[in-house]
């Protein structure tokens, strides 16, 4: 049989993917307070990948470091929330302190539509025409 002339297959690299530190992700996973077991439930992987990955056996997606992180440290890392963090029962805490806890933030249509209802009640009714309010005057004869 003929060999055909076949181009080389290179190991398929990627440039915009980032790999994050074996050591760097074993602190933040016990700085979050998970066991590797608690840590491949978290990110819906094998515990035998949260092994590998800590032992350097392959390399840790950044991503998942990513989820660890903000599990340990309780930071949203996404733009526009700056200063925003979770606490340990599960709140929202803002950066001025105030917290919200998830049944609170789950029924804040409700608390703004009622809160809007109540604004439009405390209006002053309109002012009728200064002409509504002259009393008829009738000429007695």
């Amino acid at each position: 049989m003929i060999e055909k002339h076949r181009r080389k297959k290179h190991p398929r690299r990627h440039p915009h993917f980032a790999w994050a530190d074996p050591e760097r992700f074993r602190v933040e996973r016990m700085t979050a307070g998970l066991s590797q077991k608690q840590a491949a439930a978290y990110l819906g992987v094998s515990v035998r990948s949260v092994y590998n990955w800590e032992t350097g056996v392959n390399r840790v997606p950044y991503p998942a470091f990513k989820l660890i992180r903000m599990r340990a440290k309780a930071v949203v890392h996404v733009e526009g929330w700056e200063g925003w963090r979770f606490a340990r029962d599960g709140a929202l805490v803002t950066p001025d302190g105030r917290s919200f806890q998830p049944w609170e933030l789950q029924n804040l249509q409700l608390v703004v539509s009622l809160a809007r209802r109540y604004v439009e009640a405390r209006q002053p009714a309109a002012v009728p025409a200064v002409a509504d309010k002259v009393a008829v005057l009738r000429v007695v004869a």
